[in-house]
């Protein structure tokens, strides 16, 4: 029986080091045009931007701020990207820095 234990535990460890992480920086898409553009910071779009790399899942992600007055993307399921204008209130738009990508 602690034969059994022993090997289960050390299968559930190897496969926890299978999904390995990778970061993506300078996070951009092109959402509906032929230019690139920064993404809103969100879980959504964290896992859409994964999800278009090869990815299964996003983990985790930072962020920096964006322009006021300026056309972001934002992630519409699938394969498509959509534009959103930020607005004029003089304050920092939340945007994917990078992201941190992993396969199960």
């Amino acid at each position: 029986m602690k034969k059994l234990i022993i090997a289960a535990a050390l299968s559930t460890c190897a496969f926890s080091s299978v999904a390995g992480e990778v970061v993506l920086h300078n996070v951009s898409v092109y959402a509906n045009s032929t230019v690139k553009l920064d993404v809103w910071a969100s879980a959504y779009n964290a896992y859409g931007y994964c999800h278009i790399n090869g990815f299964d899942d996003a983990v985790r992600f930072t962020i920096k701020c964006g322009e006021d007055e300026s056309t972001f993307a934002r992630y519409a399921g699938g394969t498509k990207w959509v534009q959103k204008d930020s607005g004029s209130k003089n304050q920092c738009y939340a945007l994917l820095e990078s992201v941190t990508c992993v396969n199960y």
